[in-house]
């Protein structure tokens, strides 16, 4: 498998958030050292506080660093930060030409993590960048590597664990002392002389004095700091929370399942059959998809899981799971499921990481005989998503509670008593980013996200118990009662005539066929740029005690223009090459003044005018075949917060879009409604569109948009022109508050679908 990686805005803000904070600073082309920040304190200060204003942040009365910028962003675990602060250094190369960084990192598990993304994303970057970050990991018997990092070309990126600098032991000292092997010199002076700019992972585990005081020897040209959980503040420039990541449907929602009235080994065995109960009935649902379903356990000691005394070497807790999995499974009917789990035999379907057994003081890692499970488990993480590798259940002590985290994780049974700190954030922060299929695609459509990506956290404590420590530790997101889930089923309605006629109408599938001149394309972003295109001017300021000076700000890079506009648009170059020699004089001049805000501004437009030219052109032509739209798993909500049971809709109870329902169900003349499931979809040349209700009416069908970009629902039309009967609507919510002698929708000739004119 090969993950798959796409521009997302999210990302892109909190990069723009830290590269944004040095604005006007001028590019130098790259060296041994980074060149210094040309900026005054005044006017640095002045875009840490332009950054922190857009996006609502406490204003700083002054930088936290002094003459070192201090930089925090915050991101909610599952987000992508380590994505972010590497894309972040191939933007401040790009933008300003610095070229050395180091990343510092509190364990094994994240340093083995951020390798892994550094690996994974290279071909990314490439595209995206035209180079690629060269990474490695200090290593004080390897110091060829650090002569690299000082004299290699290009972004060189250095990733150092804490120990490695902050540790009294003899190996670890070596970054400080002369040593002959390496001409005499002092490792820590070779890094300190090339002026890095320094990313703490996670700094609430490199807070202390003395960790400080290390760091300060590098010689930072500025420090950046990555966490959801920051402990100590300096100048916080972006703020992703958990509340907002849920919102945004950026990470799995999360339902927790509370084992309490018990102790002692019953609590855990009940714990671990409800672990794996959860990830069946997950696997179930997901594996016709190829989607691979891994489960985590969080235990209290190592000999609980792996016990050296026996011969077998299995401990209570692996005893435990073998019995409950063997129980669990041997009910499951026959099918394609059912042949899944006949070719895995128990013994191979859960493995264990732990970085050190401190019962018996050996190391479990890549030099012990657990090698294969820790290149399984810390650096395959491909290998580990994949349907053909038997390993689904993992068992970790506390060496994987950061920095590793793995998308497929949709269960996590705790089993271990509640620790202080951050514990129960940093452990649910294993399974929270966002599932992947085996094609390497992030299941991520706002449609059905929180369908099928949702997080069952399995633990020894009340649900209200575990929410409210979750609370505790600062955090903001949503949880959700797991035992108050009940599966929703198809009711009457659903099964009426009249509905299944409306389903026979929407169901057949289609394909669409988009036809214009290019000619007419260039034509009209011509003069789309030559009416419409602004550009504002980029500028620096110098600012002394009682002058200010302003002067035009010139990069000296060499940028390429069309291959810029063409990777926005994909369009060809050859397209792209002839709309920018069209231009008048005076709109091409703009570039000059802005080249940056000319190649977004300049695509920005002629993405709207594609979209446009798309909507008058495509249609649409059925084909054999039919969606089966409500096949899918049932909906599970908790019915107790469900509000009052629905008459008219096909199930008895809503969870999103309830309030809209209330209205349909006070109407005379609908009647049966469904809310249509997020994995139907009407294909557009623009993306998949989801639309939102199907309605049958005493005297017509009507399918809504869903919340979508106009130019989708504009092409969503014309797919309903094709089908027998339906009308679709942009809403029908309006006319819901009409009186209720005139409570009905537009008449259908005001709601027909007409070509998009200009």
């Amino acid at each position: 498998m090969r993950l798959r990686f796409k521009v997302q805005e999210f990302q892109t803000e909190a990069v723009a958030a830290v590269v944004d904070c040095f604005a006007g600073q001028p590019r130098y082309p790259g060296g041994v050292r980074n060149a210094p920040i040309a900026l005054g304190e005044g006017r640095l200060l002045a875009n840490v506080r332009a950054v922190q204003d857009r996006a609502g942040l406490p204003l700083s009365e002054a930088l936290a660093g002094g003459d070192v910028p201090n930089l925090d962003v915050e991101m909610e675990t599952g987000t992508g930060k380590t994505y972010v602060y590497i894309r972040t250094i191939m933007e401040l190369h790009r933008r300003y030409g610095w070229s050395r960084f180091i990343v510092v990192v509190p364990g094994v598990a994240i340093r083995e993590g951020v390798l892994k993304t550094f690996a994974v994303t290279a071909d990314h970057f490439q595209q995206l960048y035209g180079t690629r970050p060269r990474c490695f990991a200090y290593d004080s018997s390897a110091l060829h590597e650090l002569d690299r990092f000082r004299s290699g070309a290009g972004v060189q990126v250095m990733i150092i664990n804490l120990q490695a600098f902050n540790s009294a032991s003899r190996e670890n000292r070596r970054i400080y002392e002369e040593l002959d092997g390496f001409q005499s010199r002092r490792p820590i002076d070779v890094i300190s002389a090339a002026r890095p700019v320094v990313v703490i992972d996670e700094p609430q585990r490199i807070g202390s004095a003395r960790s400080l005081e290390s760091l300060s020897r590098f010689g930072p040209l500025l420090v950046l700091r990555y966490s959801a959980t920051h402990r100590v503040r300096h100048d916080l420039v972006h703020r992703l929370d958990a509340a907002e990541a849920y919102r945004e449907k950026l990470v799995k929602r999360i339902a927790v399942i509370g084992v309490d009235g018990v102790a002692g080994p019953a609590k855990r065995r009940l714990q671990i059959r409800e672990v794996i109960r959860a990830h069946l009935e997950k696997e179930r649902e997901l594996h016709g998809r190829g989607v691979k379903v891994l489960s985590l356990f969080f235990i209290d000691q190592v000999v609980k899981y792996r016990d050296y005394r026996r011969a077998d070497q299995l401990g209570e807790y692996a005893r435990m799971f073998a019995a409950e999995y063997a129980a669990l499974t041997s009910g499951e009917p026959d099918g394609p499921y059912r042949r899944y789990l006949a070719s895995i035999p128990v013994e191979r379907t859960h493995q264990g990481y732990f970085a050190v057994d401190r019962r018996t003081g050996r190391q479990v890692d890549g030099r012990a005989s657990d090698v294969d499970a820790y290149d399984l488990i810390l650096r395959d993480r491909e290998r580990l998503l994949s349907l053909s590798e038997p390993v689904r259940f993992v068992f970790s002590h506390s060496a994987l509670r950061e920095g590793w985290d793995n998308p497929n994780v949709f269960v996590i049974g705790i089993l271990k008593s509640g620790e202080g700190g951050v514990s129960r954030r940093q452990e649910i922060g294993r399974g929270l980013r966002l599932a992947v299929a085996q094609d390497g695609q992030r299941l991520d459509d706002p449609a059905t996200v929180h369908e099928i990506n949702e997080l069952t956290v399995v633990t020894d404590e009340s649900y209200a118990a575990f929410v409210a420590g979750l609370q505790r530790e600062s955090w903001t997101g949503e949880v959700i009662d797991g035992r108050q889930l009940t599966k929703i089923s198809l009711n009457a309605n659903f099964r009426r005539y009249d509905f299944q006629d409306a389903l026979s109408r929407i169901s057949p599938r289609v394909v669409y066929r988009v036809e214009f001149d290019s000619s007419l394309l260039i034509r009209r972003c011509v003069e789309a740029a030559d009416a419409r295109l602004s550009v504002e001017s980029a500028q620096h300021v110098v600012q002394s005690n009682q002058h200010v000076a302003i002067f035009p700000y010139k990069s000296g890079e060499a940028v390429d223009l069309v291959g810029a506009i063409a990777d926005r648009t994909r369009l060809t170059r050859r397209t792209v090459g002839t709309i920018l020699t069209r231009l008048r004089t005076a709109t091409f001049a703009l570039y000059r003044a802005n080249p940056d805000h000319f190649i977004i501004a300049t695509a920005e437009l002629i993405n709207q005018e594609k979209s446009g030219l798309i909507t008058e052109s495509v249609s649409y032509q059925v084909i054999d075949g039919q969606h089966e739209i409500f096949g899918g798993r049932s909906p599970r909500l908790d019915v107790s917060r469900a509000g009052p049971r629905l008459a008219k809709h096909v199930y008895d109870h809503l969870g999103t879009g309830s309030a809209f329902a209330r209205e349909l169900e006070a109407r005379d003349d609908i009647l049966v409604y469904a809310r249509l499931p997020g994995d139907f979809a009407v294909p557009t040349p623009l993306g998949d569109h989801h639309p939102g209700w199907l309605i049958v009416l005493t005297d017509r069908i009507v399918v809504t948009a869903g919340d979508d970009d106009p130019a989708r629902i504009a092409c969503a039309r014309r797919w309903a022109e094709t089908l027998d009967g339906v009308t679709f609507s942009a809403s029908v919510l309006p006319s819901a508050h009409r009186s209720a002698d005139d409570r009905k929708l537009p008449p259908r000739a005001d709601t027909r679908p007409r070509a998009v004119q200009r």
